[in-house]
């Protein structure tokens, strides 16, 4: 489990751990506690959280896969090294594209590029990542060249939220750490233990 949490819901400045549960019951902190950023506007609960508010939303995910511009080693989640053709749109005119990662962007496909991050250009941010299971569609297939959802996330409630490097600042809705902990979290993440990311302020998670 992994442990996002803020002084307050409009703080965009966090603390970011890691824990492990013993066959016991009892939890054992892994990794070093770290610092973290999130939102430029703090926390909303997630079934709150709408697009484009730079909020980041609160609540309990699965940490599903994870991307980056390189692959460090040891890494066991599923993984995909990502290159200039790896495109996340969150498109509200495209539902079937809408926070889905594409790998490339046809002629005819409607969600533009203006709505849609390129992911490969963040160098700094997406040299490691792990995808935070919000607002995710299922039902993922091939059409004409993209990928689309048989069931659509929600276009209201905004995507692309990831845990990724830290930038310059507060981020758009993702959790951002220091590079050396991204990847030192990469590698602990076992995809059979099923991890989860638990966020939101000091408030709420006394009470999860």
């Amino acid at each position: 489990m992994v442990v996002v949490t803020a002084k307050s819901w409009n703080t965009s400045y966090a603390r970011l751990q890691t824990w492990e549960q013993e066959p016991n019951g009892s939890w054992q902190q892994v990794l070093q506690p770290t610092s973290a950023r999130i939102g430029w506007s703090g926390f909303r609960r997630a079934a709150n959280r709408m697009q484009g508010t730079g909020k980041t939303p609160a609540g309990t995910f699965g940490l599903l896969r994870g991307f980056g511009l390189v692959r460090p080693s040891g890494v066991d989640i599923p993984y995909q090294v990502v290159d200039r053709n790896d495109w996340w749109p969150y498109d509200p005119h495209d539902a079937k594209t809408y926070n889905v990662l594409q790998f490339h962007r046809e002629n005819r496909s409607k969600w533009r590029t203006s709505w849609a991050e390129q992911l490969h250009s963040y160098t700094t941010q997406y040299r490691y990542a792990v995808v935070i299971d919000y607002n995710l569609p299922s039902g993922i297939s091939w059409h004409n060249g993209q990928r689309i959802a048989a069931h659509p996330a929600d276009t209201r409630k905004g995507g692309g939220i990831f845990l990724h490097v830290n930038g310059s600042g507060a981020t758009a809705g993702c959790v951002s750490v220091p590079r050396s902990d991204m990847r030192s979290i990469l590698r602990w993440l076992d995809p059979a233990l099923q991890p989860v990311i638990v966020m939101g302020p000091r408030e709420l998670i006394d009470r999860m």
